[in-house]
């Protein structure tokens, strides 16, 4: 007989918490479908906690209390990041990193009706605009013709480099996507056997891209992040641990605003 499954249940509710170290507003979601707890900050420094659906208030309280130095530490990260990157435009001068090395926009103002767009190692980007845009709209356009031509890039780099990689290790993902995704580098489905790569990764370096490339074909074999699967990454890439401190260390250089 085949199993039903039942649809999650989920409640979402704005909460408050004073604690030692200052106030935490959260959003709750507890769900039919969760066994753990977990608590998450995300890029604009809000907070969210998520719980099995009939865990008590209290237990989430405690766990928060508990949390409580780590939660407001990446609050206040999440929030100086927010500020670093409301600075960050698509303007004459401004760089931005690729394959590792940050390189400058020049922006030229042409009798043209569409942005153009140009790249090499020494100069950088060189992006034609046309002459009557406003500086707002000069900015967007930017914007979109540079997003363009990264997504160009990471699909031809990280398919070539997908390819190598699944030879090398003896495994092929049954489905490759590469797509914006806000706060992983790439994620693994094991029982689909499909690979995502987050095409903002061609801002690091050729190895770091190689590194996240044989973390997530090493989830075709292994899904957990165990002994097993750190020690099958280390064969194919010795140096990986250097890699995760790269991606650590210049993760909100490699945010497109």
């Amino acid at each position: 007989m085949r199993r039903i499954r039942r649809p999650k249940h989920i409640v979402k509710a704005a909460c408050s918490l004073r604690t030692a170290q200052g106030d935490i507003p959260f959003t709750w979601a507890r769900s039919s479908g969760r066994r753990t707890l977990t608590i998450t900050v995300d890029e604009h420094g809000r907070v969210n906690v998520a719980s099995p659906y009939h865990m008590e208030a209290k237990e989430i309280q405690s766990f928060i209390h508990e949390k409580s130095r780590w939660i407001l530490e990446k609050v206040r990260e999440a929030q100086s990041n927010k500020d670093i990157l409301s600075q960050r435009e698509f303007a004459h001068g401004q760089e931005f990193l690729y394959l590792g090395e940050k390189h400058k926009v020049h922006v030229i103002k042409e009798n043209i009706q569409r942005c153009r767009i140009s790249f090499d190692a020494v100069r950088g980007w060189s992006v034609s605009v046309p002459q009557e845009l406003t500086p707002q709209e000069r900015q967007v356009q930017i914007k979109n013709k540079m997003l363009q031509w990264y997504r160009a890039q990471a699909k031809e780099i990280l398919g070539g480099r997908i390819f190598h990689y699944s030879r090398l290790m003896g495994v092929e993902p049954k489905k490759i996507a590469i797509r914006t995704q806000k706060r992983l580098w790439g994620n693994c489905d094991y029982n689909t056997k499909t690979i995502n790569l987050n095409w903002q990764i061609v801002l690091s370096p050729l190895k770091v891209i190689d590194y996240v490339i044989v973390h997530e074909l090493c989830h075709l074999t292994v899904p957990s992040h165990s002994k097993r699967f750190w020690s099958k990454v280390g064969k194919f890439m010795p140096e990986y641990q250097g890699y995760r401190r790269w991606l650590k260390v210049n993760h909100l250089d490699m945010v497109i605003p």
